[in-house]
């Protein structure tokens, strides 16, 4: 711990998962602008997608969405930088509590394909390493040399398998992987040698096995379509191990019988959901588990084992490493449809049971069984694992398994130790995932990830959404060597019961914590990501609801440690498979990523190996983000942090993952014990430095905080009166201070601001009255040192808002002479004039226009006071109607030059002007649009002759249509 890095702060780098850490520790009211850091012999500095990336000459950095909390509450923030250094811009807090900023770190990238390129599933290795696995629709997927397999093998695609470095900058090795047709993977783990196993499904007849493999020829099936594509032979299983470096195929096998295997054609709910199994490899030498789903009534296993029970199975089959030996294998179902999903070994999660022998691990199973009438459909459950255990005495130790909530239409199960109580269920419901952990080395616990269309109960005090369709259920060995339920969590858009994501990965961590990831949205016909609860430490708050989404719950499942959407513009998803949570709570995830040929799933740092989708459509992007949930964390702080003598100091506390603290009080005096020491005594005032460590001792972390608390002397007044400023328009007033008060002192006091009967807490000296004019405020101040309160009372007056009026009686088509203005305005003002056009026109009232035209007349308000103007400016359309035409009726056009000539007498501009003359027989004689026009009876050449003549005249303005009729005379 560096303390007083910055006034206040504290810098504590400590140990936790998976190297070394730092937090910033503000204590209470400290300002963490204050924290400005700058990064010397960098090429470069900037913040992308809200994470803090650093360029140096051996490549990129990243420090994640920094994750900032006090002891009851998240606190958002995010990264400030300015001028070559970096900051924290910190939301809402409460400024008697310490902050805690505590960075997380992540990276992503794309594969780079040119081609087409899918996302499926994803792991690690012991050392941080990704591997992504998909599929490629051609040549141009990136592959290195010496890889398995640097040609694609035609059809419509191949295995695509890339394994990048632990900070996601470098392509360890990439290959193709299939045959002919089409191939698929669906779950990738690693051993402890960091060679990759690969379970999936192909068409092809020329799938690369090796040639001492268990089955060497395609089994071949039916012809199946499932999620869109069409395998023309049917399917077989396959199972590959690739060594570490990817340039050697250790083993590969089929795995299948005459009809189809691999492909869950019966049971899909999700999209993907055909292409769902599990592969998981037991450590130290342990064997290879894999579990999926099969039609074939001929898939190979090894007596005794049940046989096939209707038309689609669940099969679990144990294999040896190098893929030349099957061990177990057996079908897994009812008379109705069924399926596996998921596998957890127990040895990987470091249980150990009573005469166990781990060369074959005590394993959990989780899928999807149909209906059954048969009467001994439980046990017949139970037995197909019972009886698919070697016999051999180095074999002993598998675990057997059993079901849970069998419902009449495709029930949820999850195949747990031994067998659990039937419970009566209704509505569609799947077992996604399993995941096995322990409070103690025997006393084993379960966790399932289901989904749920038929309103499951939510176990109240939980969190979660009731009435929603995923959820959470834990299981645990009862004193019958059987498994009882729990708790049950139920979450998700609790809108409806529609399914809201597709399930990627499970984990329960060492310290207890829940973690999820999925995904909603299309191309998935189920739900969307819509509506989803998110936490204030959020990596990302908003959904297009078709994104990731990543859960996290702590140990009692009653709060949610986070929970967040995660992705770009474009419709994130995976195609099918798993992805990886590893034991520090990194997922690695798949996902089919910048589908139409975008590149806006996020991506960093800025050096990972692809930035880019290379495609015209999709690429395998592979992310791996710490969540950072299960570290010690400590959030004791003092209550109150300064008293008077002879009070004892109370610690609040809200820390997380802590089993041991030990408090260092600041007077050479400490104490240690599981539960947080308190009521500490002090024998004299003065300022003591107080240290709480926190130690979790499941996962060996620490944390610890450090704060001041004043022992202090008695109370003294503070207030004198008022201080403020009749023209400042934020109308703040200040409490001023007794000069001879210790300010150390003051500080520590709350403040309560009555204003015009309203009341309201400020931590702060200083506040705004929320309207101007007369106000009467009380300022009560409470030390809560030695709790004594002061009230001080006044009465203060800030200026009025300005008010500027413009009063007129403008209408259109005046038919008066000239329109008045006339102003309005409140006391705020000492004088006024008028402007028009930008032209003074002084203080007359009113104020007189009497000619067509657009004006922009402005009023200006004077605050000699203030020393100030406002003004207040419109526009006025004003239009004067004129006077009618007038149209003669008799003209003599006898070339005496009088009244020779028809015209008709306005003042108007018209619009539309029309002038028609008929003679008595209804010939049209004369005919004009001008309203000036000037006629001398002449018609075809010639003078009219003397008669009586009918007119019609229509004239239009914005004042409206006039109309005229009547007879003109000519006469000579």
């Amino acid at each position: 711990r560096a303390q007083d890095v910055y006034p206040g702060i504290d810098l504590v780098v400590y140990e936790a998962v998976g190297g070394f850490k730092f937090d910033w520790e503000l204590d209470p009211g400290v300002d963490p602008e204050q924290i400005r850091i700058h990064y010397g012999g960098l090429w470069g500095l900037e913040v992308l997608e809200k994470q803090l990336h650093l360029q140096t000459r051996f490549g990129s950095l990243v420090e994640g969405i920094p994750y900032a909390y006090q002891e009851d509450s998240e606190v958002r923030a995010r990264y400030d930088q300015e001028e070559g250094y970096v900051g924290y811009k910190i939301g809402r807090r409460k400024k008697d509590q310490t902050l805690i900023i505590d960075p997380i770190y992540i990276f992503s990238t794309y594969t780079g394909s040119s081609s087409d390129n899918f996302g499926y599933t994803a792991t690690f290795d012991d050392n941080g390493n990704a591997f992504g696995g998909g599929i490629v629709w051609g040549t141009g997927y990136p592959t290195t040399l010496g890889a398995v397999d640097t040609v694609f093998n035609g059809g419509l695609f191949d295995v695509a398998l890339s394994k990048f470095s632990s900070d996601g900058t470098q392509l360890l090795w990439s290959s193709f992987l299939g045959g002919s047709n089409l191939d698929q993977p669906y779950s990738l783990d690693c051993d402890e040698n960091g060679d990759l196993y690969i379970l999936g499904s192909t068409g092809s007849d020329d799938f690369g096995v090796t040639a001492t493999a268990y089955d060497t020829s395609f089994a071949s099936g039916q012809q199946v379509t499932a999620e869109y594509y069409t395998f023309t032979q049917g399917t077989d299983l396959f199972v590959a191990h690739i060594s570490a470096n990817g340039t050697q195929l250790v083993g590969s096998t089929y795995l299948g019988g005459a009809g189809n295997d691999g492909i869950n054609t019966n049971l899909g709910l999700n999209y993907g959901d055909s292409y769902r199994g599990d592969i998981e490899v037991g450590r130290n030498g342990g064997h290879v588990y894999i579990a999926s789903s099969t039609l074939s009534s001929s898939y190979p296993t090894l007596l005794p084992a049940t046989t096939h029970q209707g038309n689609q199975d669940g099969v679990f089959s144990i294999l040896s490493r190098n893929m030349t030996q099957l061990l177990a294998s057996t079908y897994a179902g009812t008379s109705g449809d069924d399926a596996l999903y998921s596998i957890a070994l127990s040895d990987k999660k470091g249980l150990n049971y009573p005469n166990a022998n781990f060369k074959y691990s005590p394993f959990f199973a989780a899928g999807s069984l149909g209906a059954s009438t048969d009467s001994s459909f439980e046990m017949g459950w139970v037995n197909a694992f019972n009886t698919s255990v070697p016999t051999s005495s180095d074999q002993n130790a598998v675990l057997l398994s059993g079901y849970i909530s069998p419902s009449p239409i495709g029930v949820a199960t999850c195949i747990v130790m031994d067998a659990l109580d039937v419970q009566a269920d209704t509505g569609y419901n799947q077992h996604f995932f399993v995941e096995v952990h322990s409070e103690t080395d025997t006393n084993s616990i379960v966790t399932v990830m289901g989904q749920h269309k038929g309103g499951l109960a939510h176990d109240g005090g939980l969190w979660g959404q009731p009435g929603s369709a995923q959820y959470f259920q834990e299981f645990k060995r009862n004193t019958n060597n059987g498994f009882d339920l729990r708790r049950t969590a139920v979450w998700g858009d609790s809108s409806n019961a529609t399914v809201d994501v597709s399930p990627t990965a499970l984990l329960v961590d060492d310290c207890g914590n829940t973690y999820f990831s999925g995904w909603g949205g299309s191309p998935n016909p189920e739900g969307n990501t819509n509506n989803m609860i998110t936490t204030p430490n959020a990596i990302q708050s908003t959904t297009d609801g078709r994104d990731l989404y990543f859960l996290v719950l702590g140990p009692d499942w009653k709060d949610a440690r986070l929970a967040t959407y995660f992705g770009g513009p474009s419709r994130e998803h995976v195609d099918g498979g798993t992805s990886r949570f590893d034991r520090n709570g990194r997922i690695f995830q798949a996902v089919c990523a910048g589908c139409g040929g975008v590149s806006n799933y996020p991506s960093f740092p800025s050096s990972a190996y692809s930035t880019s989708n290379n495609s015209t459509n999709c690429n395998l992007a592979v992310t791996v983000i710490d969540l950072d949930v299960q570290n010690a964390r400590v959030g004791t702080y003092p209550d109150p942090p300064a008293f008077c003598l002879p009070n004892t100091l109370i610690l609040q506390d809200s820390s997380a993952n802590v089993q041991e603290f030990t408090v260092y009080w600041g007077d050479g005096n400490s104490n240690t014990g599981s539960n947080l020491p308190n009521g500490h005594v002090y024998a004299s005032p003065g300022t003591y430095p107080v240290q709480v460590i926190g130690h979790d001792t499941i996962c060996d972390t620490w944390d610890t905080a450090t704060f001041n608390v004043q022992v202090n002397p008695a109370y003294d007044s503070a207030f004198t009166h008022f201080d403020y400023d009749y023209c400042d328009p934020q109308r703040t007033v200040t409490a001023s201070l007794r000069s001879t008060l210790d300010s150390s002192i003051i500080t520590d006091r709350i403040l309560n601001w009555s204003i015009a009967g309203v009341n309201f807490s400020a931590a702060q000296f200083q506040t705004n009255m929320p309207t101007a004019g007369y106000t009467v405020i009380t300022l009560t101040s409470l030390d809560t040192l030695c709790n004594v309160a002061e009230e001080f009372v006044d009465t203060v007056f800030f200026r009025l808002p300005p008010y500027l009026n413009i009063i007129s009686d403008v209408e259109d088509c005046e038919t008066q002479e000239f329109v008045e203005f006339s102003p309005a305005y409140n006391s705020v003002y000492q004088g006024f004039e008028w402007l028009v056009d930008g032209q003074n026109q002084g203080a007359t009232n009113p104020l007189t226009i009497g000619i067509t035209g657009i004006y922009e007349i402005s009023l200006v308000g004077y605050d000699s006071i203030c020393n100030t103007t406002d003004t207040l400016t419109e526009t006025f359309d004003i239009y004067f109607a004129g006077e009618p035409f007038t149209v003669p009726n008799i003209i003599t056009p006898n070339g005496d030059n009088i009244n020779d000539r028809w015209t008709i007498n306005t003042d108007e501009n018209w619009d539309r002007f029309h002038v028609i003359l008929f003679n008595r027989w209804g010939l049209k004689v004369f005919e004009t649009n001008a309203p000036t026009f000037d006629w001398g009876a002449d018609y075809d050449d010639e003078i009219l002759t003397p008669g009586v003549y009918f007119y019609q005249v229509e004239a239009e303005n914005r004042c409206g249509v006039v109309t005229e009729e009547g007879t003109l005379h000519i006469t000579y």
